[in-house]
């Protein structure tokens, strides 16, 4: 009875977490079904606008031509977006209501991920549009074209900057974000977190047959032969990746910087397993997909290869790596009791290769 009871409990807790990852697949579907419905106006303006124009003759054939280019790119691009947003929440929805453990978060992660994608491709159909409409001008207005192409200019030059300033009082820096996910720390493991979408409703395992999830923990007695009650625990992926986890947590990282890259600092979700360090974009790509989905999954940080030091300032330390041709991980921990927990996770695992 007691057992069956814990199970009702962990089994509604799991519930509770999923209706609110539910809450954020439905906000993403929302957005992208209204940007679809902004991109078939704006697609139908650019049918319209190709259709109906009758370009004199005497029209210069370059103007005529960017004018046509310009209005079928913006019919492309917002068809583009049509097609993609309609898509991602019909498909989306099936994944999270069909599809195997873990499909919730991941289609919330897919739609995030691809978010500012379609997005962007939304805005460059508008420009399209209103670089249209402005040789539209010259080929119709006459005289009246130079001052209808200022007013276009205008036109979006007031919106970019609008959307710009509102985009600043609108922000959410990274470390204030809000998400689905709920994570529990776990007591002997404070950067560690579980997640309670993913709790498994068995509470009790035999030790003899699966390690304790944290490796800390202390082995159940072999000689009494009974099984050792186990905190929440989350359930295993097909690898049983799990149970492989040494350390994990947030940490900023600085970029290497040049032509293609920046060298500012950016939180990401760090992964310790054995002397393998993976990083990722945020934690919910490792909490739905794990370690494949990280970054770095072809080539992790070797930290026998690396040596750990400490920074005199804002909990900064480098992986300092002892090829000088290898490249120096500059990170920083969010308070001082990460950063020593970081520390001796990473010590440990240059000087054993593992926990």
């Amino acid at each position: 009875m007691l057992q069956a009871d814990k199970q009702v409990l962990l089994a509604g807790v799991k519930q509770n977490a999923l209706q609110l990852r539910q809450k954020e697949l439905e906000f993403n579907v929302e957005r992208y079904t209204n940007l679809a419905t902004q991109a078939s106006v704006v697609a139908g303006f650019s049918f319209e606008s190709l259709v109906e124009l009758e370009v004199p003759e005497e029209t210069h054939w370059l103007l005529a031509s960017l004018y046509f280019v310009f209005g079928s790119a913006a019919m492309a691009l917002s068809l583009y977006c049509l097609v993609i947003a309609s898509f991602a929440c019909i498909y989306g929805h099936r994944l999270a209501l069909q599809g195997p453990h873990g499909s919730l978060e991941r289609a919330v992660k897919i739609m995030v991920a691809h978010r500012m994608h379609i997005f962007s491709v939304a805005g460059l159909s508008l420009v399209c549009l209103v670089c249209a409409a402005v040789l539209m001008a010259w080929i119709k207005m006459g005289a009246a074209a130079f001052v209808v192409s200022i007013i276009f200019v205008v036109f979006a030059l007031a919106v970019a900057a609008r959307l710009n300033s509102m985009l600043r009082l609108f922000d959410i820096p990274d470390t204030q974000l809000v998400t689905g996910a709920v994570q529990v720390n776990a007591s002997n493991m404070p950067s560690a977190a579980v997640d309670l979408s993913h709790l498994n409703p068995a509470t009790r395992r035999d030790a003899r047959k699966a390690p304790s999830l944290h490796p800390s923990a202390a082995p159940s007695p072999r000689a009494s032969g009974t099984s050792k009650y186990q905190p929440l625990i989350e359930e295993e992926s097909g690898d049983g990746e799990a149970q492989k986890v040494h350390h994990e947590g947030h940490l900023f990282k600085k970029g290497e910087g040049g032509f293609l890259s920046f060298d500012t600092a950016r939180r990401r979700y760090f992964v310790l397993r054995g002397s393998s360090l993976f990083y990722f974009k945020t934690w919910e790509d490792y909490g739905s997909s794990g370690i494949g989905a990280a970054v770095n999954s072809k080539e992790p940080i070797d930290l026998l290869r690396h040596d750990a030091l400490v920074q005199n300032s804002g909990n900064r330390f480098d992986l300092v790596p002892h090829d000088p041709l290898g490249r120096k991980w500059e990170l920083q921990a969010v308070g001082e009791e990460e950063l020593r927990d970081w520390l001796t996770a990473l010590r440990s695992a240059q000087l054993t290769g593992e926990f």
